[in-house]
């Protein structure tokens, strides 16, 4: 069983500046979800994911030097934990990284879009 509990969405506001600041390939059906949903917590039997709020993924990307040590990703979430879930900027495909040793080389190749993302899970 998954339990999606999504925060509030976002403002038109808040989400013309997202885009107007993403200058990467977005997952297909990432715009989507964060129209309805300003982030969510996912809770399955195996997993807990917490999708990050639309407008703090800027800075938390700056906070956890993403730029610095995995250029190629942007991370939109974690397991609470470790572990990272990131864009890999080029093509838009979700990869799991770790937030200690974090590289392209760490990552794990985990969807090529949201929905499949959230139900892999």
């Amino acid at each position: 069983m998954t339990t999606i509990d999504r925060n509030p969405s976002p403002s038109n506001d808040d989400m013309e500046v997202f885009l107007e600041a993403a200058k990467f390939e977005l997952p297909q059906g990432f715009i989507d979800f964060y129209k309805e949903a300003n982030g969510a917590i996912i809770i399955t039997d195996d997993e807990y994911i917490v999708l990050w709020p639309l407008t703090d993924l800027f800075k938390l990307n700056a906070d956890y030097n993403v730029a610095m040590y995995a250029p190629e990703f942007f991370i939109f979430g974690s397991d609470g934990g470790d572990t990272a879930y990131a864009i890999k900027k080029d093509t838009g495909y979700i990869f799991e990284i770790p937030f200690i040793g974090m590289s392209m080389e760490e990552s794990i190749f985990r969807s090529k879009n949201l929905n499949g993302f959230i139900k892999f899970m």
